[in-house]
């Protein structure tokens, strides 16, 4: 609770100061200003609560992108690299995790990449913060082999009444390296699983 406190009091402050211009230039009569100020509190309060979850995520170094874009994973293992694209839920961080350790947390457009040792594993996405509450956690199940690389688009989809997180797996690595040459790689830790 204590990680809402923050966009809470932040959207008191923020429906008390437009409550107060639009007191002062718009409705100077009457207390119409008093809804508007709510609504601006609370739009700012809901706002800063689903992006409550975010962390502070490193950006890869040349070495790890070098990597990532090579598309060659390192002997013995594979490449798993999953990135998110899409405008909703953009600044809502989705954390990542395979085989239930978390690795990365995605906000959008970005990309991590990460060595994994081959056979059969499981990426899951849940968003943190307010956001989570709001959207469905999702899995997807692959197989990695040796040698290859698994690449995952994941967009975040509105629903009537609750968001969802969905994975597609790609295939056409040069159209998915031409995308990500122009996307932020994210620092995964650990760097390897």
């Amino acid at each position: 609770m204590n990680k809402y406190i923050q966009p809470i009091i932040i959207g008191v402050l923020a429906g008390v100061c437009g409550a107060i211009l639009i007191k002062m230039f718009v409705f100077p009569d009457g207390p119409l200003y008093i809804v508007y100020g709510l609504g601006i509190g609370a739009f700012f309060a809901y706002i800063l609560s689903n992006l409550a979850g975010n962390k502070k995520v490193a950006a890869a170094g040349g070495a790890e992108r070098q990597l990532a874009m090579g598309m060659r994973p390192p002997l013995g293992k594979s490449l798993l690299i999953p990135y998110r694209e899409g405008f909703v839920a953009k600044l809502a961080g989705l954390n990542l995790a395979l085989d239930g350790q978390e690795f990365v947390q995605l906000t959008s457009p970005k990309f991590a990449c990460i060595a994994i040792s081959p056979g059969r594993h499981t990426l899951t996405g849940a968003f943190g913060g307010f956001a989570g509450a709001q959207s469905k956690a999702a899995s997807f199940d692959f197989d990695a082999p040796q040698g290859g690389v698994v690449v995952v688009r994941i967009n975040a989809r509105m629903g009537l009444v609750q968001g969802a997180v969905v994975f597609t797996p790609e295939t056409d690595l040069a159209a998915v390296k031409a995308k990500l040459d122009h996307f932020q790689m994210a620092a995964s830790s650990p760097s390897t699983l």
